[in-house]
């Protein structure tokens, strides 16, 4: 077991692993036992002290290499093994698990060298490319080719050279979305030759073991249900504002047509008010109409500031009896002005093209959750039809 003869292509590859390990591991007081490392007169006096070596110098974790150690603290027996059974070992693994091999400690990574790699792998190019996009390059994860997305490399290389093409690899869906390299609206090439779309909703893909919505092949089924419901309530509370204005409105007309501070204001904000349910059903969903909706609504804001603060000076007590017609119209006019408030700041939201998809990233802290639903609360308040934009944008 000391010696290997060259007769198959596996003794050739142990023998260039083996030659580029010497090659890195090379020490001045270990030149000469390396110029013939097999024999055994040589494993007989450094068998300790290669011990110690790779302990020492290739594990994950330094160990104090005194005489009298503990016996938890001695080395793994698997580094003990000669370097010639380490390469019979690792001739049965896959990529992905030579590759987390090599992520344990140096020793693996430097005895499965790239090179190792590229003379087990490289003699097949389509075996190869199989391979590495068959595991997750970043958790090496492997859910099957259905759940990892093709990551095309950039070619860059000028044009008649003669350096190799880049190998193609693979990311699953959990370390894309953490990533933010998933967009909403693109079509994604997976691993086994298909496309999925990004989902609108959640940003992650849609692909197998989440089937696409009967209404829109861009949302997942569980997603476009939420997205109708949201639709609904949206509808439900944008009457609500309608009708909050047609009140107060009414209530100045009725009570304070003879008010210089209630009345021209509140058909000024009665008028406004129309005009942005013409931008909300007019605007599609190319062009984006949220910097004009969110000044209507500044605007509007500003107009009840005055009919509040004339109403509130009228509210008296008079013998125990609160006029009710005062304390009406200030409810009505203080419910719109912060309507108006929630739409101007949801408005902002929409202008920076906030990304509501960062809520379904996993691994997130309490503080982020929290900011994420509030972001997508304002929303949801504001334009929840957003998530069916298009990009690039159109702001003329």
């Amino acid at each position: 077991m000391n010696t290997i003869t060259p007769t198959s292509g596996i003794d050739l590859i142990v023998h260039k692993g083996l030659d580029r390990l010497r090659e890195k591991t090379a020490s001045p007081d270990l030149e000469a036992g390396l110029a013939s490392p097999l024999s055994g007169l040589f494993l007989q006096k450094t068998n300790s002290r290669r011990s110690k070596a790779r302990s020492g110098d290739y594990s994950c974790t330094q160990i104090d290499l005194s005489d009298e150690e503990d016996e938890e603290d001695k080395p793994s027996r698997l580094l003990e093994l000669p370097n010639e059974l380490q390469y019979m070992i690792v001739v049965h693994l896959g990529f992905g698990d030579l590759e987390r091999l090599r992520r344990t400690c140096r020793f693996y990574r430097n005895l499965l060298n790239p090179e190792y790699i590229r003379e087990q792998f490289g003699s097949d190019r389509r075996l190869l490319e199989w391979q590495l996009t068959s595991f997750c390059q970043s958790c090496l994860a492997a859910p099957g080719r259905h759940s990892l997305i093709l990551q095309q490399p950039a070619d860059a290389r000028p044009a008649r050279t003669s350096v190799p093409r880049r190998p193609p690899s693979s990311k699953c869906f959990g370390c894309a979305v953490r990533a933010r390299d998933l967009h909403v609206g693109s079509k994604l090439p997976l691993a086994n030759a298909r496309s999925a779309w990004v989902c609108r909703w959640c940003g992650w893909p849609v692909a197998a073991g989440a089937p696409p919505s009967w209404a829109s092949e861009q949302f997942h089924a569980a997603c476009y249900d939420r997205y109708y419901r949201v639709l609904w309530a949206f509808l439900c509370l944008g009457f609500a504002q309608l009708a909050a204005g047609v009140v107060a409105a009414t209530l100045s007309l009725r009570y304070f047509r003879g008010s210089l501070l209630v009345f021209p204001f509140a058909v000024a904000t009665f008028v406004l008010l129309w005009v942005c349910m013409a931008f909300l059903m007019l605007r599609g969903n190319r062009v984006r109409t949220y910097h004009w909706v969110g000044a209507v609504e500044l605007v509007i804001l500003g107009l009840w500031i005055p009919p509040m603060y004339a109403v509130a000076r009228m509210v008296a007590v008079e013998d125990g009896r609160v006029e009710g017609s005062a304390v009406a119209a200030l409810v009505f006019f203080s419910l719109n002005a912060l309507f108006r408030l929630l739409n101007c700041i949801g408005n902002v939201v929409l202008i920076y093209e906030y990304d509501m998809t960062k809520h379904y990233v996993p691994g997130q802290s309490l503080r982020r959750k929290l900011l994420n639903m509030l972001m997508a609360g304002l929303i949801y308040w504001t334009y929840p039809q957003c998530v069916e934009q298009r990009y690039p944008p159109d702001y003329n």
